[in-house]
């Protein structure tokens, strides 16, 4: 039986090295295929093989591919294509490339959601920055079509505005991981609206929901995700129509394995779809679902990618809700010290608290999710005592941040 489980490359944060050991703990041979190993910090602690190549060449990819392989999976956005041509080609279980295409390609989600129907804010794709989209009105968001963690998008309130945003988008030449930018700006209607993402696990095409998460974003022009709260609030009604479109726009772009985090907003009765990931979610979501309901998300990851049965039992605790805040600068500058991290762990209800940041390091207010410098996790029996445990714990971490001198 095959035990390589081939991973091409994985997200910087969060569940990256941890599926890696996870694939370790399920008796596979984990295979990270990089362009880049130094980008991963903690990956020489998985065990897992490490393969230099080209990630960015298809070709260059399957060919460091050797032996049996029992599955493909990724953690990164950006390399989900990737990994569904690569498993189509070895035969091996996950998603049709043109799903995965029709969701990372923002604009083409647009046009398949409105092709069917599906809920979702007002949009135009645009190729010039000079393009006519006042039909979308003010305020709009306007964000590239190929990018993640909420990099280059930006909330707009005036046409000159849009149109700077537009030009810094077009002029992109690359993304974030040195992929070829796809050229393609979306503005879309602002909805002031509460936002939610849907956790679920589709099998044979059935797209089961783990759960909704609560999702806190930072304030105008960004829109940097700065806590979630997990389950989310929630009558059963409001819940059941969330699923129902979700599950809709996953049949609509042909999602038929794994794990899928919709990002959408409830505005009235009005649910729109913000945006469908094909992939576990960010932002430390899947810890909150293992301490709330008992599932490890990871492992139902590897265990889809190698054509295993997932199990989705929710195995409930004593805690019915978990949540974290992130750790961010409120400056520019250079960190100095980085305080409170013991002090916040022995909060009661506090389950984790990580700061990435180290004195010396630069940092500035966020403006994506890789602005962040680390997080909080805490739980407990209702959303109010979640909410109060991670202000404090919060509270107590402290990034000193001596602030840049004017020239």
């Amino acid at each position: 039986m095959a035990r390589r489980l081939i991973f091409v490359e994985s997200n910087t944060t969060g569940t990256g090295m941890l599926a890696l050991t996870t694939a370790a703990r399920l008796g596979f041979e984990p295979v990270l295929l990089t362009g880049d190993p130094g980008r991963y910090r903690g990956l020489a602690d998985t065990g897992a093989e490490v393969v230099p190549c080209d990630t960015n060449d298809f070709s260059a990819l399957a060919g460091a591919v050797s032996g049996p392989v029992a599955g493909v999976t990724t953690t990164s956005e950006f390399y989900l294509l990737a990994a569904a041509r690569l498993a189509e080609r070895l035969g091996l279980p996950g998603n049709p490339p043109a799903a995965i295409w029709r969701c990372r390609d923002k604009a083409r989600l647009r046009e398949r959601l409105a092709e069917a129907g599906i809920g979702q804010p007002r949009f135009a794709a645009v190729t010039d920055a000079g393009a006519d989209v006042a039909a979308i009105g003010l305020p709009c968001v306007v964000k590239p079509v190929d990018e993640s963690g909420s990099q280059n998008v930006l909330l707009c309130r005036s046409w000159p505005q849009v149109r700077a945003q537009l030009g810094r988008i077009l002029a992109a030449r690359v993304n974030a991981r040195d992929q070829p930018a796809a050229g393609v700006a979306l503005v879309e209607e602002y909805l002031d609206a509460p936002e939610y993402s849907v956790e679920m696990f589709s099998s044979a095409g059935v797209a089961t929901c783990v759960g909704i998460t609560a999702k806190e974003v930072t304030g105008d022009p960004y829109f940097v995700e700065s806590g979630h709260l997990y389950p989310a609030p929630l009558d059963a009604g409001t819940s059941a129509r969330i699923v129902d479109t979700v599950r809709s726009a996953l049949a609509a772009v042909g999602v038929r394995e794994g794990p899928t985090h919709t990002e959408v907003k409830l505005a009235g009765d009005r649910v729109a779809v913000v945006e469908i990931n094909v992939r576990l979610a960010g932002g430390m979501i899947p810890a909150l679902v293992r301490i709330v309901d008992g599932i490890d998300l990871i492992e139902q990851l590897v265990r889809s990618a190698a054509g295993l049965p997932v199990d989705l039992t929710a195995r409930s605790g004593q805690d019915s809700r978990a949540g974290i805040r992130f750790v961010m600068a409120d400056r520019s500058g250079t960190v100095t010290a980085v305080s409170g991290v013991d002090t916040a762990r022995t909060l009661p209800g506090v389950r984790d608290v990580l700061v990435s940041a180290v004195p010396g390091a630069r940092v500035a207010p966020a403006r994506d999710a890789y602005g962040r410098l680390g997080h909080v996790i805490a739980c407990g029996p209702t959303p109010e005592a979640v909410g109060e445990t991670l202000d404090h714990a919060l509270a107590a971490v402290r990034v000193s941040v001596a602030e840049e001198q004017s020239a």
